[in-house]
């Protein structure tokens, strides 16, 4: 079969109704031109492949009032294909083909599959929640799984044979999106990459959505603090909390939810010495900032934002008295459905409606702890989540393992069987924003992640085709973030519920070696007194 041939002999099953769109062959290094709406919507203007392609584009009709635009690149040069198709994912609720990520999997042999959620759109623009519940239930599953069935049956076509394996990854958002395909359609992957999933999303909105009302919107409200403030919030922590209990001073928090921080130290009253202390109202923000969400119950909504992320934090907008934009569209368009809304107005009854409209918008939490089919069908999951994430808590994914333990009645051996998490020290959210942290934050989860000796794909492929489960997942930080001025350092991160824990001894703490892991006894610890506190007093979760 021939690229210029495929789209005149494609066919589907008869219940996916397609639009075929065009079937053109790509060089190594040649340049594609990104066109129509999704150039529209800033996903890019031009894409260069690194291998040969064959370019597939297409629309999958979803319902009678949408339908997702998608396109599925096929090695065809002396790449080969590696007999396996690579699903990717969407960032914030943008309807952007993740062109750059479906490249780095073309590059590494795969079949690369990429939709638009249902709709165009940049990533933190929801005004398009206003024009169709229809693109919500897109947006949420429905679009991935149309991908996935047709994406498939395109590569099957192609090259006279099934893809042997399929896999997912995703970060963010897309960690969500991956979480939600196991809980839904669990026969879609044979592996998922789930990185700092965006999940419980009608909680995180509103998570989200309240740091404004803490901090006040600028330095005219007592409340708030500057992004200097911070800083030295962030060294009293370190201070706290760094060499003391993990024993390295290198600025990185390796587990902050054993942190527990001693804001008075930042008093002017108590502290009157201190270069840049605060008044007793903006210590109180302080400690506003980093509490979890109830309602008005006391049950959990969503947990606290962890020591060591809030610098970050300011720097792409939660705390320096911004609107956030998805909170605020999701809200004010999707819930309420009153374009005027006043995102400072967002209250506990707002909350409320969110949960109470799950089931119309599709189950947008995606917060199922029920994987038993995805488990029974051979699936496996690897979650990761960086611990300074500063716009999803990376505890809520903690919470989501103990979730799905709970759920299911399992231990941690058992849940090793399918599901693996990794909680990635010093690591920001997905490397967004050019704030990628402190830690050794790159194994291979993205193309610029991909120079780490350790790749996550790899390790998710020997899990699912060779029964060979990563116990850790070594991640790799290079000066400056940049492979060629050399590695700085390496380090081994543990799978929950065991905790990444320096030898001590005189070790050399970039060593490898110096690292151990170590059980958390109390690991499936979660109500009242818990730290952190990750689900309600009688052990549920919302």
């Amino acid at each position: 079969m021939t690229c210029a041939s495929l789209c005149s002999t494609l066919t589907f099953p008869p219940d996916l109704a397609t639009d075929l769109l065009s079937c053109v062959p790509y060089a190594a290094n040649s340049t594609i031109t990104i066109e129509g709406g999704q150039r529209d919507a800033t996903c890019g203007t031009t894409v260069t492949p690194s291998v040969d392609i064959c370019r597939v584009v297409l629309n999958v009709i979803t319902s009678s009032e949408s339908q997702t635009y998608m396109e599925v690149w096929l090695p065809d040069g002396e790449t080969e294909w590696n007999g396996r198709t690579m699903s990717t994912d969407n960032g914030g609720v943008n309807g952007c083909v993740k062109f750059v990520d479906m490249n780095y999997a073309v590059g590494l042999g795969f079949a690369a599959i990429g939709d638009n959620a249902g709709h165009n759109g940049s990533s933190f623009d929801g005004s398009w929640f206003a024009e169709s519940n229809e693109l919500i239930l897109d947006w949420v599953y429905r679009a991935r799984h149309a991908s996935v069935q047709a994406g498939k049956s395109i590569v099957q076509q192609f090259y006279s044979v099934p893809a042997a394996y399929s896999y997912y990854i995703g970060c963010s958002a897309g960690g969500a999106q991956g979480l939600k395909s196991a809980q839904v359609y669990p026969n879609d992957f044979d592996g998922i990459i789930s990185g700092s999933a965006a999940a419980d999303f009608n909680h995180l909105q509103a998570w989200s959505g309240r740091f404004v009302q803490l901090t006040g919107l600028n330095t005219t409200d007592p409340k708030f603090l500057t992004q200097a403030n911070w800083i030295t919030v962030q060294a009293a922590i370190l201070d706290q909390c760094d060499e003391s209990i993990d024993g390295v001073a290198d600025g990185i928090l390796e587990d902050p939810t054993q942190c527990a921080f001693d804001s008075s130290v930042l008093s002017c009253t108590n502290n009157a010495t201190l270069s840049g202390c605060l008044t007793d109202i903006q210590v109180n923000t302080v400690n506003e900032v980093f509490t979890a969400l109830y309602d008005t119950a006391g049950d959990l909504l969503f947990p606290g934002l962890l020591y060591g992320s809030q610098v970050d934090a300011f720097r792409l907008g939660q705390l320096s008295g911004s609107i956030q934009g998805i909170s605020s569209d999701w809200y004010r368009l999707a819930v309420l459905k009153d374009p005027s809304w006043n995102p400072l107005d967002m209250d506990q009854a707002d909350y409320a409606l969110a949960d109470s409209q799950d089931r119309e918008h599709g189950g947008v939490s995606g917060w199922s702890g029920d994987l038993s089919q995805f488990n029974a069908a051979g699936g496996k999951l690897l979650m990761f989540h960086g611990m300074a994430d500063p716009l999803v808590a990376a505890s809520n994914s903690q919470r989501y393992y103990l979730k799905v333990a709970q759920t299911m009645g399992l231990d941690s051996p058992q849940m090793d069987d399918f599901l693996r998490f990794f909680r990635i020290s010093g690591m920001a959210h997905c490397g967004v924003g050019g704030i990628s942290g402190a830690g050794a934050w790159m194994f291979g989860q993205n193309k610029i992640a991909s120079a780490a000796s350790t790749n996550i794909i790899t390790e998710l492929q020997n899990w699912v085709e060779n029964d060979s489960a990563p116990d850790t997942l070594t991640g790799t930080k290079f000066w400056w973030d940049t492979p060629s001025l050399g590695i700085q350092f390496e380090r081994r991160h543990c799978r929950f519920p065991y905790r990444t824990t320096f030898v001590g001894g005189g070790a050399d703490p970039n060593s490898l070696d110096s690292w151990s892991c170590v059980k958390i006894d109390d690991w499936q610890e979660c109500a009242v007194g818990a730290t952190p506190r990750l689900c309600n007093a009688d052990g549920s979760f919302k």
